[in-house]
């Protein structure tokens, strides 16, 4: 009976080993403009900011995911893994992560498509990565998450917003943002929404006067 158990107890244990290996060894994709985990599709990730992190672990401007499902509570704009400990696989650094800040960081030329590469002016020109943007450097500024701005202007990674006032522009947090008279969310602008009574109530919701929103979608 005892020689019985052992082979039990090693059987279930290679399979519970078999099962972590096959979860790790899947990754995230990102192909036309979704996400995915393997090969599910990973509903709501933002293509724009994602990024893979390493072992099951990755996160966009919204979300901390892990195996492809959402770590619930987890602020995205300061999660880190922690340093491997000595004598594990590297894995990371063969897809390109390197140590940073006591996690791991992504070179830029490793980013998701259409990640963040940061936006830089000079006296003359400002500039998205290697992209010339038509915008006035004297008054041009970051305002972090992807957006920045110029007295006349809103850009959202390097892309124009339509419409939006650049001298009123603000950041309201969780994605949202607003002028004198529009709502965007991760730079597409909510019809409808009143940006006069618009206000940010957390975990990807809001409301105005009229109307309830969840990341950006009227609810009904």
């Amino acid at each position: 009976m005892e020689k019985k158990s052992i082979i039990q107890k090693s059987l279930l244990f290679l399979l519970l080993m078999g099962m972590a290996t096959m979860s790790y060894a899947q990754r995230y994709t990102v192909n036309q403009g979704r996400v995915y985990f393997g090969n599910e599709h990973i509903r709501n990730a933002d293509p724009r900011t994602f990024v893979d992190l390493g072992n099951g672990y990755a996160k966009d401007i919204n979300n901390v995911y892990k195996a492809g499902r959402i770590l619930e509570y987890v602020d995205p704009s300061t999660f880190r893994l922690k340093e491997p400990h000595a004598g594990r696989r590297q894995d990371n650094y063969e897809q390109g992560y390197h140590p940073y800040e006591g996690g791991y960081q992504p070179y830029e030329d490793n980013w998701a498509p259409g990640a963040h590469r940061g936006y830089f002016k000079t006296t003359w020109n400002v500039y998205y990565g290697d992209k010339k943007l038509d915008a006035m450097p004297s008054t041009f500024q970051d305002l972090g998450g992807g957006y920045a701005k110029d007295s006349f202007n809103v850009f959202y990674y390097g892309e124009k917003i339509k419409g939006a006032n650049g001298s009123t522009f603000t950041i309201l947090g969780g994605g949202y943002s607003k002028d004198s008279f529009n709502v965007y969310y991760l730079g597409d602008k909510i019809q409808g929404a009143y940006a006069s009574t618009f206000k940010v109530l957390g975990n990807g919701y809001a409301e105005d006067s009229f109307n309830s929103y969840y990341r950006g979608r009227k609810l009904k």
